[in-house]
């Protein structure tokens, strides 16, 4: 007597006009789902024109694991703000139709109908720098980071909270990782500042309690009073994080 079948999925990337399209091939189900996430936010932290996903190759197993969909577009709207586009094939139009994702997600019957429907992005500036793991980092994020914004003509109470953002996180990075470097993101779009720091450590990051004589975490209570928003995005193929703040 066979056992139960265990559910695949393989998902390939390419390049089209700017987006990124996720081909999926397999079974879309409860042991595929973490996967599939998993995926789409590392394709996200890119910051491609969009996402959009090919579902006309795929089994869908349970109507439940669409709401992967909606968990990863909560995920990306604040940061890095990446559309999440769905083609849904001639096989799951009347599926999608009735279900709650296209609340948040475009749904569209072909790939070539999502690219279409694209819209043009906001006008964005982005600009990066790699900084050593050594304790001259926090200083050095910090002058980047007040260079770049009077570069922008921004105002200075945004400035400055943007370069204690930087410090903070580059300083938990630089006492609390083994990384070999510390990469430092500014994006600017429809008025809000992100300051995003990536590291070699899949470690997520969380609030420490401010009463604790432990430093860990604590320059995290700063980020959160500061920013509009703020969260950690892990690359689990790729052993790396990203924290992000939004101002």
């Amino acid at each position: 007597m066979a056992g139960p079948q265990v559910e695949q999925l393989k998902v390939r990337a390419e390049e089209r006009e700017h987006c990124t399209l996720l081909s999926l091939d397999g079974v879309l189900g409860h042991s595929t789902y973490a996967q599939l996430r998993d995926y789409m936010l590392k394709c996200a932290v890119e910051a491609p024109r969009a996402l959009v996903v090919d579902l006309s190759n795929v089994t869908i197993a349970t109507t439940s694991a669409l709401s992967v969909f909606t968990t990863v577009w909560l995920r990306i709207s604040d940061w890095p703000a990446t559309p999440l586009l769905v083609a849904t094939g001639s096989r799951h139009v009347e599926l999608l139709r009735r279900t709650a994702i296209r609340r948040y997600v475009g749904v569209y019957g072909q790939v070539s109908e999502a690219l279409a429907n694209v819209e043009r992005p906001a006008p964005r500036k982005r600009v990066a720098r790699e900084l050593p793991h050594a304790p001259s980092s926090p200083r050095a994020a910090r002058l980047f980071v007040r260079e770049t914004c009077a570069e922008w003509e921004l105002a200075d109470l945004l400035t400055n909270d943007a370069v204690q953002v930087a410090s903070e996180l580059v300083q938990n990075t630089v006492q609390h990782t083994f990384s070999e470097a510390v990469r430092l993101r500014l994006e600017l779009r429809r008025g809000r500042l992100t300051v995003a720091v990536g590291d070699d450590s899949s470690i997520p990051v969380v609030l420490g309690d401010p009463g604790s004589p432990a430093n860990f975490g604590r320059g995290l209570h700063v980020v959160a009073q500061l920013a509009r928003t703020w969260g950690c995005v892990i690359d689990q193929a790729g052993g790396r994080k990203t924290v992000w703040a939004v101002l």
